[in-house]
């Protein structure tokens, strides 16, 4: 499946072609900081492996490959709650380091945004983000999500508390 978005940024299906460029990229301390500590750090071959076999049982496709200009840039994806929460997607997204700074991050989560309302029955798509984390508050706010909540002391991250800044799309209440 690919979603086309400006610039040559594309969402892309995880598929063989991504395996070699994924690890490269991926084993950034740069990027684990900015994750969830779930997200393995030294990133290796194995990890990448894991990874693309993963995202071959979902469909429709909940995690994409974000391409620009033919090349791997990072990767966006979304859990959907359980239960109660069936109605809440919770969205996460890297770029590496090599295409920071050039609006990938922002197209990507507006493309990802309009198929997850389009693909999945739920109502909302928030993110968390650690509280020095400015620059994906920033793409956030810029595909349209709205500061929705502080979590106070909400994360520990190498030994240090901060605060967990929450931002929310809701389906139907997108901002213009």
């Amino acid at each position: 499946m690919l979603i086309e978005g400006e610039r040559e940024i594309h969402l892309v299906t995880w598929n063989e072609s991504h395996f070699h460029q994924l690890c490269p990229i991926a084993n950034n301390p740069k990027i684990a900081m900015n994750l969830r500590d779930n997200y393995p750090q030294p990133y290796t071959i194995h990890d990448a492996r894991h990874w693309i076999e993963y995202n071959y049982k979902f469909n429709p496709v909940q995690n994409f490959a974000i391409e620009f200009e033919g090349k791997l840039a990072g990767a966006i994806g979304a859990e959907q709650g359980k239960d109660e929460l069936r109605t809440n997607m919770e969205l996460g997204f890297w770029v590496g380091e090599p295409f920071w700074g050039k609006g990938i991050a922002t197209e990507a989560v507006k493309l990802y945004t309009d198929y997850v309302f389009d693909k999945f029955d739920i109502q909302r798509i928030y993110a968390q983000v650690f509280d020095f984390n400015g620059k994906s508050m920033s793409v956030l706010e810029k595909a349209k999500y709205i500061p929705e909540a502080i979590l106070k002391k909400g994360f520990i991250k190498r030994g240090t508390v901060g605060d967990l800044f929450q931002y929310v799309r809701v389906r139907g209440e997108e901002k213009d």
